[in-house]
């Protein structure tokens, strides 16, 4: 015999001897893959949530794995406990535009990173941490707000990190001459000449 009949029955054989493990293996049983509820309760209880807190949350979510990516954003990449990112994540329809604003400010304003911890508890999120959640919160486009918190506290050398969430968050800091005041509840023959 020569070496290419040998090379062929080894193929044979081989090719043989696996089919049995192949359709055993197809026949298996497989353990019922996870979907998102499990997978958005298992996030947010990683977070530190209880894990009926966060089944709850999930329920109710319109899109689950957008609320377990926000609190785990938050809590992974800021000193923000998965608690208060989960009430914040769970009060918003873009849960992921909010975790990008809190997480984008965190990283971008140092003042923020570095505050200190509450007296209470060391581990516990700074006071304007937790403030910058609330106005990326309140914030009607997160995105927006946060390029207007950063570019505020860089370029602005008087304005604290509270100074500017506020300034960013305020309607009033528009300028006034870009909106002329029309008069109101004024009679229209007083106007005309």
């Amino acid at each position: 015999m020569t070496m290419k009949s040998w090379i062929k029955k080894i193929t044979v054989y081989v090719a043989i001897a696996t089919v049995p493990v192949g359709l055993l293996e197809i026949t298996r049983p497989t353990p019922v893959l996870a979907n998102q509820f499990d997978t958005c309760i298992r996030q947010i209880a990683g977070a530190g949530v209880s894990p009926r807190d966060a089944a709850q949350a999930c329920s109710d979510a319109l899109i689950p794995k957008e609320l377990s990516r926000c609190v785990a954003m938050i809590n992974s990449r800021t000193p923000i406990d998965g608690q208060s990112a989960l009430l914040a994540c769970y009060q918003v329809r873009r849960p992921i535009d909010l975790a990008n604003c809190v997480v984008d400010i965190h990283r971008a304003v140092p003042a923020i990173a570095a505050a200190p911890a509450t007296k209470q508890d060391k581990k516990a999120p700074s006071e304007l941490s937790l403030q910058t959640l609330d106005s990326c919160r309140k914030s009607l486009l997160p995105g927006r707000f946060s390029e207007c918190v950063i570019a505020t506290s860089r370029d602005v050398a008087k304005e604290t990190p509270a100074e500017a969430l506020d300034t960013c968050l305020s309607a009033e800091d528009f300028p006034r001459d870009l909106f002329p005041a029309y008069p109101q509840n004024q009679n229209l023959n007083e106007l005309r000449p």
